[in-house]
């Protein structure tokens, strides 16, 4: 196994210790109430540990901006709000603080509201975004990508309609969503209106708009997101392939990125799959309904982003332009002549640039050349298993190319991932 940096090891310890070995899924709930004359809201926010949990701190940050009100735990036996500074967000976050007795072989809960006001560039004048991007939830320090099971109810003004990843019920002015997903990636867009295109068979796919009117691009959206998940169900996804996906399109013109919890959000409002590079964003971030259980603090961060980017040029290739395949990954190969290897790679030491040649070219490049060894059959094998069991190591991937292609590749593997 990589070693990690011994100042990740000293973060770790300082941000997270204390919550010990387990690493059972926790519950969260929110109730967001959101004023869209004023772009702010007040969220409730309750988190829950279960029995086997052995943590006996939980520490939860949260953006700075945001006022804290009230915090209650009737298991607690000190908490507190602190300021801490984040080198991953390079911020200072406020940060929740609650002590229970140790070994409290008992579900802890704590919960907290707190209010503020979206950012401007996450908001227009008809639409609001509470998204993994907009820093509006609470997390768990190092854990901002951690699996939870969730519910979200959402109060809105009578004019007002939310959306989220999942399907919603909607009843006196609430609108409430619940699913499992990223601590951060809960989400619930805010708007007068929305429109959607539907599939019309296979799996259950949305293309949903908070600003009318529907285009044609919107639907040829659909029709490209409908061939990107067949492909990826016949292949990488194979033994847990997607039954539903919303692609949610904001308006807010800021970035695209994909939700664990069978969505992705796309804020450009003039995105085209028309074009090459934008048939493959949406191909990319589709794919992080599988790849996302890398931590985005170390090397293993590859798992995501390598690993999505190489599923885009597969579903390129499959989808017949063969020659986009080879620019694209020609692309890739000259940005990662020379770059770090990806054992061992200390993202905090490196600027974004490198970051992006290590974790999301070169782990391309490699991917490739694993592809060239052991052939096709075994590749979607491997990125199947890989997927299914949501390995979030590299000793992880390492065991299951072990386990599909031999103890020789997994040796040539780890050795390219040195190099």
């Amino acid at each position: 196994m990589t070693r990690l940096p011994a100042r990740f090891l000293a973060l770790l310890w300082f941000f997270c210790g204390g919550w010990g070995s387990s690493f059972a899924t926790p519950t969260v709930q929110v109730r967001l109430q959101v004023a869209p004359a004023t772009h702010s809201f007040a969220c409730e926010y309750t988190f829950s540990l279960p029995a086997t949990d052995t943590a006996s701190v939980v520490r939860l940050n949260l953006n700075r901006q945001f006022s804290i009100q009230h915090l209650t735990s009737s298991q607690a036996i000190r908490q507190r709000v602190v300021r801490r500074y984040y080198p991953y967000f390079a911020d200072t976050m406020q940060q929740v603080e609650v002590r229970f007795l140790a070994h409290l072989r008992r579900a802890r809960q704590l919960t907290f509201t707190y209010s503020g006001t979206l950012d401007k560039n996450l908001r227009t004048a008809q639409v609001m975004e509470f998204s993994g991007h907009s820093n509006w939830l609470p997390f768990r320090p190092l854990l901002e990508y951690e699996v939870i099971a969730y519910s979200l109810v959402v109060s809105v003004p009578p004019a007002y309609q939310v959306r989220s990843a999942t399907p919603g019920q909607h009843e006196h002015g609430q609108w409430t969503f619940r699913g499992t997903g990223s601590a951060v990636e809960i989400t619930a867009l805010v708007a007068p209106q929305f429109q959607q295109v539907a599939s019309a068979k296979g799996p259950r796919i949305l293309v949903i708009k908070a600003a009318p009117p529907l285009l044609a691009r919107d639907t040829l959206l659909l029709h490209k997101a409908e061939d990107i998940i067949a492909f990826y169900n016949r292949s990488l996804g194979a033994q847990d392939p997607i039954t539903r996906f919303s692609v949610l399109l904001p308006g807010t013109n800021r970035d695209a990125f994909g939700l664990l919890d069978n969505a992705t959000v796309i804020t450009y409002s003039d995105f085209d799959v028309s074009k090459k590079d934008e048939l493959l964003i949406l191909a990319h971030e589709i794919s992080h309904k599988w790849w996302g259980y890398g931590s985005v603090h170390d090397e293993t961060e590859w798992l995501n982003e390598a690993f999505a980017t190489y599923a885009s040029l597969l579903y390129l290739r499959a989808s017949g332009d063969s020659a986009g395949y080879r620019t694209e990954l020609a692309k890739r190969v000259k940005s990662a002549a020379g770059a770090p290897a990806i054992s061992g790679f200390d993202r905090e030491q490196a600027p974004y640039p490198l970051f992006r040649r290590v974790i999301y070219d070169k782990g391309t490049v490699v991917l490739a050349a694993l592809h060239a060894r052991v052939g096709t059959e075994k590749m979607c094998a491997i990125l199947a298993k890989t997927a299914a069991e949501k390995v979030s190591t590299t000793a992880g991937f390492l065991a299951v190319v072990a386990q599909v292609s031999g103890p020789a590749t997994r040796q040539w593997l780890g050795a390219e991932l040195r190099h």
